[in-house]
């Protein structure tokens, strides 16, 4: 009985560190990072109407959306984790404007994301 105990204390200390950031958590000028296979938009629009079919369930036309896009250069889809810089947040809508902090071609570039992709704080400004 014991071992269960602990084996479901691990699991209940892995899943904690593992949530994202919540909304109330996110401040301009935060560095964070985003999750790996997320999907970034340059425009606003593109980002809430991804927001919309993902919210409404359409597996199907969010698929077609998020590859159409994607085929585009509509939409990015980087696949391993980011950091960027929060310049902006928008927390009913659960997006986040950011600046690419990792090195490479697309550093300091501009992004709109859902707040959801972004995993944890890195650092945080007074």
């Amino acid at each position: 009985m014991t071992a269960l105990i602990k084996a479901h204390l691990a699991l209940l200390v892995l899943l904690a560190g593992s949530v994202s950031v919540g909304a109330a958590e996110i401040r301009v000028g935060d560095t964070v990072t985003v999750k790996p296979n997320s999907i970034w938009f340059q425009d606003i629009a593109m980002l809430t109407h991804w927001q919309k079919l993902r919210k409404r369930g359409h597996a199907a036309a969010l698929t077609s959306y998020q590859e159409q896009k994607l085929r585009n250069r509509d939409a990015w889809q980087f696949l391993y984790p980011m950091s960027v810089k929060i310049v902006g947040h928008t927390p009913k809508a659960h997006q986040v404007s950011v600046e690419m902090l990792t090195e490479g071609r697309m550093q300091g570039t501009h992004w709109v994301l859902d707040s959801r992709t972004l995993m944890q704080k890195r650092e945080v400004r007074p």
